[in-house]
C-alpha cells in the first residue's frame, strides 16, 4: 500500500488550530462534545457534530474544505477526523488537548 491509498488526518496543537481557523474563514470547525458542553462553551465558529449529523455534513462539504475537530481532550476528535479522512476529505485536523487546550490558548 502506498501513501495515496491511506487517507489520514493530522493532529495539531490548539495554537495551530486557532491560527488555521483564523487563516481560513471557510474552515468547517466541529465540536464533538456532548450538547450541554457545546451550549455552555465553544469556539464561536464551531458547529456541533455527532454521529446522527455526520452524513448531513458529508454531503454538504466539499472534500477540499479544511475540517478542524475538537472534543474534550483530543481523543474522540481523532475518531471523527478519521471518518472524514475515510471519506476522502484532504485537509482534516484533530486538536490535541481538545476544548480545554483551545480555551487556554485563546484566553
Amino acid at each position: 500500500m502506498n501513501s495515496q491509498d491511506v487517507s489520514a488526518f493530522r493532529c495539531i496543537s490548539a495554537a495551530e488550530a486557532l491560527a488555521l481557523i483564523a487563516a481560513d474563514p471557510a474552515a468547517a470547525v466541529f465540536d464533538v462534545r456532548d450538547p450541554a458542553s457545546f451550549q455552555t462553551s465553544r469556539l464561536p465558529e464551531a458547529a456541533h457534530l455527532d454521529l446522527s449529523r455526520f452524513p448531513l455534513w458529508m454531503r454538504r462539504l466539499d472534500k477540499s474544505t479544511t475540517v478542524v475537530i475538537y472534543c474534550y481532550h483530543g481523543n474522540a476528535s481523532k475518531e471523527y477526523a478519521q471518518m472524514f479522512a475515510d471519506f476522502r476529505f484532504t485537509r482534516v485536523y484533530s486538536v490535541d488537548g481538545g476544548y480545554e487546550a483551545l480555551a487556554a490558548v485563546a484566553a
